[in-house]
């Protein structure tokens, strides 16, 4: 995993094995119907039925030109059917690796915990604004 944060990683429970998040790009386009608003430092992204929080005090915001960049967005609507997806499989492994006859019945209830997103917004020309983002609200 090399120098991974503790923010690019997460776990099952407590003590249990950290596993990296993937990432995902989601492109914010105020002509489909997103939209953000700014309030004391934060910028909030509303996007497909989701909200993405970027805090100045704890993201990071980068710029990169759109030529060099070779992002795969994912529409924001189906991050949630991802993020499920990504979560079996994972506790499929954990539940291999603990060898149990049984699943434990471990529902979701959260989907934010497992990828690490960034909203990318384009401003001019050739240019994006990359804000790593908390995803805050998902619709169940």
């Amino acid at each position: 995993m090399g120098q991974s944060q503790e923010s690019d990683l997460f776990n099952f429970y407590k003590g249990g094995n950290k596993y990296k998040k993937p990432v995902r790009y989601v492109l914010f386009d105020s002509s489909v119907g997103d939209s953000k608003k700014e309030v004391d430092n934060k910028t909030y992204f509303y996007m497909g039925g989701e909200t993405f929080i970027f805090d100045a005090k704890i993201n990071k915001m980068d710029t990169c030109l759109v030529d060099k960049s070779k992002f795969t967005f994912d529409k924001s609507e189906d991050l949630q059917q991802k993020a499920y997806q990504f979560y079996k499989e994972k506790k499929q492994m954990e539940e291999r690796k603990m060898k149990l006859k049984n699943p434990i019945p471990y529902p979701v209830t959260d989907f934010s915990p497992y990828f690490k997103i960034y909203v990318l917004e384009k401003t001019h020309k050739n240019t994006l604004l990359k804000y790593e983002v908390d995803w805050i609200y998902y619709t169940f």
